[in-house]
């Protein structure tokens, strides 16, 4: 089978095209012929499937016709374009343009959502849209039960807490600042104290020595259909927060049958701590619970010293 993956963009911090090479790299082990790229005129005749990451783009409707005009089928991997927190951030910008994005999600042979409240987003922004869904966890060597390599935790006397993304709205980062100063200005635990690095520019040597330097990868996303630093940080064996607006890492993970009124819960062997009611909350909710977190902790690596 012939797949040609499509991508507005190539940077290292693409998410979109950093899983798109992921699905490349499974299709060639599995003996298909395939390739990443963001030339609509690698979209022509022979091609089987072409499968189309993000959205809202011209460049990506383009590429959706070229692949119908071809006789291909089509797959559209939106990565959380349709979280309805996402549709309203510039919203009136998305609304303009929603006629051609319809017309795009219609034209699809299936979506594909990394979750099942991805699947719900979607419909609801599309109704006619046929949704499965693919665990982008399998990319990683990281399982539910928390068994994955590990690296090992350094140990010294603060708790480094490592943020790897860019600067955005949705992402939180403000309030995972304001959670670590106002942490640093209460009644200490002793020791450990915090420590926080934001990194939106590393790559290479560099980014790995952020990664030597972390204890605890810190994601505040208000809308992330996935997170793929939390499958690298698990992965490296690190710990993890992240909110409830990455739906991906809470669904199946926990049986809440017996704490459903717990705001943070633990899986992959109690290194990931995911906090629910984050998305929804206010401000001040929101930086209550990533001090919360934090603060267990540092209490729980004060505690094996």
């Amino acid at each position: 089978m012939k797949i040609v993956h499509f991508c507005a963009g190539f940077e290292q911090s693409n998410g979109m095209a950093n899983t798109a090479r992921q699905f490349v790299a499974e299709e060639l082990a599995r003996g298909d012929e395939s390739e990443v790229t963001n030339d609509l005129s690698r979209i022509s005749s022979g091609v089987d499937k072409v499968m189309i990451h993000g959205a809202w783009l011209p460049v990506l409707w383009k590429a959706a016709k070229r692949a119908k005009e071809a006789r291909a089928r089509l797959v559209i991997r939106p990565a959380g374009s349709y979280d309805p927190v996402r549709l309203a951030f510039h919203g009136w910008k998305k609304r303009l343009v929603s006629v051609w994005e319809h017309r795009m999600l219609r034209r699809a042979d299936v979506l594909l959502a990394t979750c099942e409240a991805e699947r719900k987003w979607i419909h609801d922004y599309e109704p006619k849209a046929t949704v499965e869904i693919t665990d982008l966890k399998r990319f990683f060597r990281v399982e539910a039960d928390g068994r994955s390599p590990s690296v090992g935790t350094r140990q010294g006397d603060a708790l480094h807490v490592l943020y790897l993304g860019r600067r955005h709205p949705l992402k939180g980062v403000e309030y995972l600042e304001r959670a670590v100063a106002e942490l640093k200005k209460e009644p200490p635990l002793s020791t450990p104290i915090l420590d926080l690095r934001i990194v939106s520019d590393h790559f290479g040597d560099e980014l790995e020595r952020d990664w030597e330097w972390c204890d605890v990868l810190c994601l505040p996303t208000l809308s992330e259909n996935f997170g793929l630093v939390v499958a690298e940080a698990l992965e490296r064996g690190k710990k993890v927060i992240v909110t409830d607006g990455a739906p991906a890492w809470g669904e199946g993970l926990f049986d809440c049958s017996a704490c459903s009124d717990c705001s943070i819960e633990k899986g992959f062997g109690g290194r990931l701590m995911y906090l629910r009611g984050y998305r929804e909350g206010t401000d001040d909710e929101r930086v209550a619970l990533l001090k919360e977190a934090m603060g267990k902790l540092k209490g729980g690596l004060e505690g094996s010293r």
